[in-house]
């Protein structure tokens, strides 16, 4: 068992910055709330050491060396370094202060170090590492010393019974772990409150792009019809009153309204007679964008795509949680009475893809209003290109396309990507 040793004086233990590496900051209103504490109270809990080496207290140590407050310290008698480290992060998992996410990180820290101090102690037994006799604490629980030997599903029980201990939900103690995963550094920086375990798993997926990206980049693939630069370029990529279909999903922040304009005023010319400009959108600036639009073409009509699976919108300015995007439809002047093309169903329902790019939508509801709103081998043009939705769509109904895309590395990777979908498909749109 490790043991407490009260120790009396004013002499200030060593600080590691490894072990200090292991504790969560502090919010600043925290550290003043604990400052004012000490000046009013004094420092009533010892500082916790380990062969002089500071395990607890970091921070009442800092404030007491600097205001001159007196403080006293607890001996800790452990058997090795990983052991002083395993005892700073149990004790961290028993913060109040901690959001869900941190103790979940330190939760994950404390099995992994566990299992891997769990095999050097079965190495040990067995004669593998050269080493003799038995430590003073219990290096390992029962989890941790069966986790080290067992199959993938039995390693995720094990994390969940963690999870259990710890009074986490399950759900984060693997999602910890597949961040892990990916990237090792990550959970210490959700332990240490710098990131959320949604703001981890976003970098990881901005981390993906990046790099296909910088491969698209070098490759340089070519010959999909994607070009870098802005929508202006298809004044001249594009024939007047040539196009079958304008389907597009710009950016929907305030900045990016006048485009809306520019947009609908290229689609007047661009598009054949009575043809269709099909436009996804936000709603916090709905009005506007209308607004823009009908300055140029007339209103058609008002669509939506109902958002499923685990990605959720707030939108905090109007305290709405958004389940849905707007698809406006306008038609080119003068719009005849009826316009050519399928019948069309104004809710459908589709999965968020931000895998090739921020702010994508999936391929099938693009797909949807493709293969209604125009036939096979019409031409659809999209002005903000994005990571590739509208043509990957188009190559997929045997539509031809044309799309620009004003961020080159973004238009790069969506070349690739459509190459990469022909090879795969073995088309050729």
């Amino acid at each position: 068992m490790a043991t407490l040793k009260v120790l009396h004086g004013r002499q200030a233990p060593r600080v590691d910055p490894e072990f200090q590496s292991l504790i969560a900051p502090l919010k600043p209103e925290e550290r003043r709330q604990l400052e004012s504490n000490l000046l009013a109270e004094g420092c009533r809990d010892a500082l916790v050491t380990w062969r002089g080496i500071l395990l607890d207290g970091h921070n009442r140590l800092e404030i007491c060396s600097r205001l001159g407050i007196p403080f006293k310290t607890c001996e800790m008698e452990l058997p090795s370094r990983e052991a002083a480290k395993l005892w700073i992060e149990e004790n961290q998992a028993g913060r109040r202060n901690l959001s869900a996410d941190q103790r979940a990180a330190i939760a994950f820290r404390i099995l992994q170090r566990r299992v891997a101090m769990s095999k050097r102690e079965r190495a040990r037994k067995g004669g593998l590492a050269g080493g003799s006799g038995r430590s003073g604490i219990s290096l390992v629980d029962g989890a941790a010393s069966k986790l080290a030997g067992t199959s993938e599903p039995q390693r995720q029980r094990l994390r969940e019974i963690a999870a259990a201990k710890h009074g986490i939900s399950q759900r984060s103690i693997r999602a910890i772990a597949e961040i892990a995963k990916c990237d090792a550094t990550l959970p210490d920086r959700i332990a240490a409150g710098v990131l959320t375990i949604k703001q981890a798993k976003a970098q990881l997926v901005e981390d993906a792009r990046s790099e296909r990206r910088r491969a698209a980049l070098k490759s340089n693939p070519k010959g999909c019809r994607i070009y870098t630069g802005d929508f202006s370029l298809l004044n001249r990529l594009v024939p007047d009153n040539s196009v079958d279909l304008f389907l597009t999903d710009p950016e929907y922040r305030a900045a990016a309204i006048p485009d809306y304009g520019r947009l609908a005023e290229l689609a007047q010319r661009k598009l054949k007679p009575g043809r269709l400009c099909a436009v996804m959108c936000g709603q916090m600036h709905l009005a506007e964008i209308l607004a823009e639009m009908m300055k140029h073409l007339d209103y058609y009509w008002l669509c939506a795509v109902r958002q499923t699976g685990p990605a959720r919108c707030r939108i905090w300015p109007r305290k709405i949680s958004n389940k849905f995007k707007p698809v406006l439809l306008f038609v080119k002047r003068p719009s005849s009475k009826r316009v050519a093309h399928s019948f069309l169903t104004d809710l459908i329902v589709g999965t968020p893809d931000k895998e090739h790019h921020s702010m994508g939508q999936g391929v099938d509801e693009f797909r949807y209003f493709v293969e209604r709103l125009t036939e096979p081998g019409q031409l659809c043009v999209d002005p903000f290109g994005g990571g590739g939705c509208v043509p990957e769509a188009c190559v997929a109904a045997n539509r031809r396309y044309i799309a620009t895309e004003i961020d080159p590395g973004v238009a790069a990777a969506a070349r690739a990507r459509i190459a990469a979908y022909r090879k795969t498909s073995r088309l050729d749109v």
